[in-house]
C-alpha cells in the first residue's frame, strides 16, 4: 500500500465506506438477465432502473452503457460516476435491490450534483414500485 493511499484512507476516518466490494456488484450475464425479466422498470432522463428484491442484505449494482452513448471514455466516465454516486449513497439506499442502471446518450457527466439527485429520485421511484408489489 502506499503511503498516499493510507493517508486517505485515514482522512475519511474509515475507508470502507468509499469501497465498491465485489458482494456490492452484478457480476455474471445471469444475475443481470433475472434483473431484466423479474425485476421493475422505471425510466428518467438521463438513465433507466431495473430493480428487483434481493436476500443479499445491500444493495448491488451492474450497469450497462451502450456504444450510442458514445466512445469508450465516454463510456468509461459514466461508469465511474454512476459508481461513485452509488458508493457514496449506498447507505441510504432502501430496499435491498439487484440494480442494473442502462444509461442514456442525454446523460451528461460533467454535473455530477446533477447525476446524484437523478440517481436518488430515480432508486426512490423505483422503490415505490417494488413496493407496490410486494404488498
Amino acid at each position: 500500500m502506499s503511503l498516499a493511499g493510507a493517508g486517505e484512507r485515514g482522512a475519511s476516518g474509515s475507508g470502507a465506506d468509499r469501497r465498491f466490494p465485489r458482494s456490492c456488484r452484478l457480476t455474471t450475464r445471469r444475475q443481470f438477465l433475472t434483473v431484466y425479466a423479474e425485476g421493475r422498470r422505471v425510466a428518467s432522463k438521463s438513465f433507466t432502473f431495473f430493480g428487483l428484491p434481493n436476500s443479499a442484505g445491500t444493495c448491488r449494482l451492474g450497469i450497462t452503457v451502450t456504444r450510442k452513448v458514445g466512445g469508450a471514455v465516454r463510456r468509461n466516465r459514466i461508469k465511474r460516476r454512476l459508481r461513485d454516486v452509488f458508493r457514496r449513497t449506498r447507505a441510504r439506499l432502501a430496499p435491498d435491490l439487484d440494480l442494473v442502471i442502462n444509461a442514456h446518450v442525454a446523460i451528461d457527466v460533467s454535473d455530477a450534483a446533477a447525476i446524484e439527485e437523478e440517481f436518488l429520485q430515480t432508486f426512490r421511484r423505483l422503490a415505490r414500485r417494488v413496493g407496490d408489489t410486494r404488498g
